[in-house]
């Protein structure tokens, strides 16, 4: 079992002893200004200090106002570009995936899932291609209510490496279907989860068993998953949280 938090850039470098004292793997968050105005040397530079310190790492790539299946293609470019430099960035950190937002909300889309299909097959198409054979790419569920466009991302790309992050905390405010209905149809796409939880009310963060997610239910389904390598990472937004987050998610995982 991998245990990771997530950690903006910036930030990396002054706690690496840190994450490697605590024995934890770091999640990068690139945020959208940043993908812009990377130095290629020193994201080499920070993977080698990185595996020197044996810290392992995945890339959380940026997501604000990014729109992969976007019906307009001047947005879809722009996403795509982005998304592009955080799959190279991943790789020069030798990093094991790149986390994504695929961006289907109802809302925006109207309800029609295949219109956000549509728009999602060329960014991911373009995405992969750069990922090349050895960088997994991880979409992450958000906003969406089911699993519906997530089994039908996964069968248009059915042996591509494309895979699935479990978002706990967003399914505890989004889904309208119990948590099997999610992880029993996507169980062998699952490569990542993030561990966190709330009340149902807002995306708080807060360390397992302390809202209202269902874990004891999502712990009977991950032993189901026995065999396969799952990243598991707490992405805390504030910094008293973090030890108890780490201890919680260990503790889960034991």
């Amino acid at each position: 079992m991998l245990v990771f938090i997530n950690v903006p850039y910036r930030m990396v470098d002054d706690n690496m002893g840190r994450a490697a004292s605590l024995s934890v793997g770091v999640e990068i968050y690139l945020d959208n200004h940043l993908v812009e105005d990377m130095d290629r040397s020193h994201v080499k530079e920070l993977g080698r200090k990185l595996h020197g310190h044996g810290i392992p790492c995945t890339v959380h790539a940026p997501f604000m106002d990014l729109s992969p299946g976007a019906f307009d293609r001047t947005i879809r470019r722009i996403t795509q570009d982005k998304l592009k430099k955080a799959v190279e960035a991943a790789n020069l950190l030798d990093a094991k995936t790149c986390i994504c937002h695929p961006g289907y909300d109802k809302w925006r889309f109207d309800g029609n899932e295949q219109l956000w299909l549509e728009g999602s097959i060329e960014t991911w198409e373009k995405v992969l291609g750069d990922a090349g054979d050895n960088l997994p790419i991880v979409v992450e569920n958000i906003f969406e209510e089911t699993p519906s466009t997530f089994i039908a991302l996964f069968d248009y790309f059915k042996n591509k490496n494309l895979w699935y992050c479990f978002d706990a905390g967003h399914f505890n405010l989004f889904s309208i279907v119990p948590l099997d209905a999610w992880l029993t149809p996507l169980r062998h796409r699952v490569r990542e989860m993030h561990l966190h939880d709330n009340h149902g009310k807002s995306d708080e963060h807060l360390p397992i068993g302390s809202g209202t997610f269902p874990f004891r239910e999502l712990k009977r389904l991950v032993n189901q998953m026995q065999g396969q390598e799952i990243i598991f990472t707490i992405e805390p937004h504030i910094e008293a949280v973090v030890i108890e987050s780490i201890k919680r998610l260990k503790e889960f995982l034991t």
